[in-house]
């Protein structure tokens, strides 16, 4: 198993003029937001996960594989990310990142100075979006792909894979309004919508689905909890592509 290494790949970000630009969506901002998360999103996503896990006393890194069942066709995914948990345990998790925010279609703004009672209704609201309470599954098909059991990176027991929904937009179950990342029981795959064609039948390849329970990370909630006014990030990717922009473009008159 490869863990990626780091150089040169830390990010300072303003923790509060991030949330306003994703969550506030601030005139002069409308336009940009598509653009920037290509460059950054992905990286972002992952790092604030990361970091709230070092917050924890867990390390966690991305591993350089690519995230799919091992067929050429068929559901991908963002990240395998090892977590070493401060008991000891490992966990990988098998991640698709969302970078849905206030700026999305359907997206709805959530002031950086709303009340804690303001934030959890969004967040509750938020997941009844994506979540369908009744049959206890997710509602749409480029969310609930992560529950698709990808191949495991080389050297990673299957074992120890769990599900990893990681959104930038603030959400959760009410009874867990409080939490940054929570973890939901899953236990059908009775999907209200058809199965594309590409992905395996839960009863002719039922090893595929066999995840119990799904775990999610919301970004823009654990950024609202920390006092810090900025914070650097572990971002390779979009340290790289910034550096090679500043290299490409001068600003400056």
């Amino acid at each position: 198993m490869i863990e990626k290494q780091q150089a040169n790949s830390l990010v300072k970000i303003g923790v509060k003029d991030l949330l306003c630009f994703f969550d506030e969506k601030p005139d002069g901002s409308e336009g940009h937001a598509t653009g920037i998360v290509g460059i950054v999103g992905e990286d972002l996503n992952a790092a604030c996960f990361q970091h709230y896990l070092k917050s924890k006393c867990a390390h966690a890194c991305v591993l350089p594989y690519r995230v799919t069942t091992g067929n050429r066709k068929g559901p991908r995914l963002d990240r395998w990310i090892k977590v070493d948990w401060s008991e000891g345990e490992k966990t990988v998790f098998q991640t698709e990142i969302k970078n849905w925010s206030a700026h999305a279609i359907g997206g709805k703004r959530l002031s950086v100075s709303a009340s804690p009672e303001e934030v959890s209704e969004y967040k509750h609201t938020r997941w009844e979006g994506h979540w369908v309470v009744q049959r206890h599954t997710l509602r749409e098909p480029y969310t609930a792909k992560v529950l698709v059991r990808m191949k495991p990176p080389d050297g990673v027991d299957e074992k120890i894979i769990r599900p990893l929904l990681i959104f930038w937009e603030a959400l959760g179950p009410r009874d867990q309004a409080d939490s940054h990342l929570f973890r939901i029981n899953t236990p059908t795959c009775d999907f209200p919508f058809e199965l594309p064609n590409t992905w395996p039948n839960p009863r002719e390849f039922p090893g595929l689905w066999i995840f119990s329970e799904l775990w999610v990370f919301s970004v823009s909630s654990y950024l609202r909890s920390i006092p810090d006014t900025s914070i650097e990030l572990d971002m390779p990717d979009a340290a790289a592509r910034l550096q090679i922009l500043n290299r490409l473009f001068l600003t400056e008159a």
